[in-house]
Parts: C-alpha cells; structure tokens; sequence
C-alpha cells in the first residue's frame, strides 16, 4: 500500500514537472524519472523495516529558518538554538526518529551523494560535523537525549548504506576539539589553503581557489599541526 502510494506521488510530481520543464527528449525524462522512483522504493523498503524499532516525530524540522508551508514540521521553531561551547545554530534536520522502548532520539541525515571512503564515527576529521550538531540541537529543542545520528545514503548511488554515528561521551568531546579549532582559525584570521590530497577534485569552490591549491600548498607547507590534528580525529 505504501509503494503505491510512492508511485502515485512521484507521477503526480513527475507530471507537475514536466509540463513546466517541457523536456526536449520524453525518453530520457522517463528514464530519470524511473531511477527517482527505484531510489525512492528502496528506501521506503528500508525505512519501513525500521519502524518496529524506531518511531519517525518530526520531518524537516527547522530551527532558525523562515517557515515554509507545506515544506516545513508543524513543530519547527522560529528561533536558532544556542549550545554551550559551540554558539547558536539553525538548520532543518530531514527527520526525528524516537526509540519506542528506550525513548531516546536519534536523528537521520538522508544523502543523495556517494558515502565517505573512511567511515565516519564521530566528526570524520572535521569534514562531519552536522550529524552532531543537530543531535545536539534536537535535545535542546525537544528536551529528549539524543542517542545517535544516522547518515542515511537512501540511493542507489550511495548503494543504500548508513553511517551510525553515536552520540556519546567521546562524539561530544571531539565535536568540541573540532569547533575549537575552527574558532581558532577564524579569530586569529589564519585560514590556510591545505586541502587534503585528492580533496580538489571533489570541491564545489575550484572556482574559487583553482585547479592547482593541492600543489602550491604542497610547495610552500604552511604550518598546519591543528589541522593535523583535527583531521586524525574518528
């Protein structure tokens, strides 16, 4: 029943869409079309299988944004949240799921994107913070404790994987290091250009910096221990 109701979503929007984009190549428009819809029912089957377990709460529930009809938890707050250490934060977390014995949280981050080539446990060397960050911003928002985060790869693409990500004494130790060492680079105002190897291809900002950051950082080695550091935390 739910698969049904999946598919006629997704031609109701496919339709909605196509009337307004007007798609030079009809094949090629169904073709992208029938990968969403694969994607989409794998990812209810998995989302399904869970729910024995875990209660979804909340879908797109926004801190700090404007409020969008229809797009937006009824329960999204207007206001950002303020975390100790860390400063005030807003976002919009894809959803909040409730352990139906134990009551604690657990917030799911889905991706569109490939997974990480190192598997994630905590901040993944600085490059992962939300998925503590929003932990944390949930328990203030909800006054529930938050005992995990999950980055759900809910495609093909990303093979249908999940990073669980725990909540713990450690996570929030590291996500403090990890913040702290952000504030350091932006109050002494040294930001230096030293991308990890291979980390160029895959940026969005080449524009930005150019094709060759990779080897000038490599020539001229700015003095990057907290860097290191970071970068070697789980």
């Amino acid at each position: 029943r739910l698969l049904d109701v999946l598919d006629a979503a997704v031609d109701s929007v496919a339709a909605e869409y196509e009337e307004k984009l007007a798609p030079a190549i009809p094949s090629v428009w169904r073709g992208d079309v029938e990968d969403l819809r694969t994607d989409l029912r794998g990812w209810m089957r998995l989302w399904h299988s869970r729910l024995a377990e875990w209660e979804p709460l909340h879908f797109e529930f926004a801190f700090g944004l404007d409020a969008v009809p229809g797009e937006r938890d009824p329960a999204s707050r207007p206001e950002g949240v303020v975390l100790e250490g860390v400063g005030r934060l807003h976002g919009s977390i894809d959803m909040v799921e409730r352990h139906r014995t134990r009551g604690v949280l657990r917030v799911v981050d889905h991706k569109t994107g490939k997974p990480p080539e190192r598997e994630p446990v905590s901040v993944g060397g600085g490059a992962i913070l939300q998925p503590a960050l929003y932990a944390l911003a949930a328990e203030v928002l909800l006054g529930q404790t938050a005992e995990g985060s999950r980055l759900d790869y809910c495609t093909q693409r990303g093979g249908f994987r999940s990073f669980d990500i725990a909540i713990d004494s450690p996570t929030r130790m590291r996500i403090e290091r990890a913040l702290a060492t952000v504030r350091h680079g932006t109050t002494t105002g040294f930001l230096p250009a030293a991308p990890r190897e291979g980390a160029c291809r895959q940026c969005d900002y080449r524009a930005v910096c150019g094709p060759n950051e990779e080897i000038r950082a490599k020539r001229w080695k700015p003095p990057i221990d907290f860097l290191t550091e970071l970068r070697n935390l789980p």
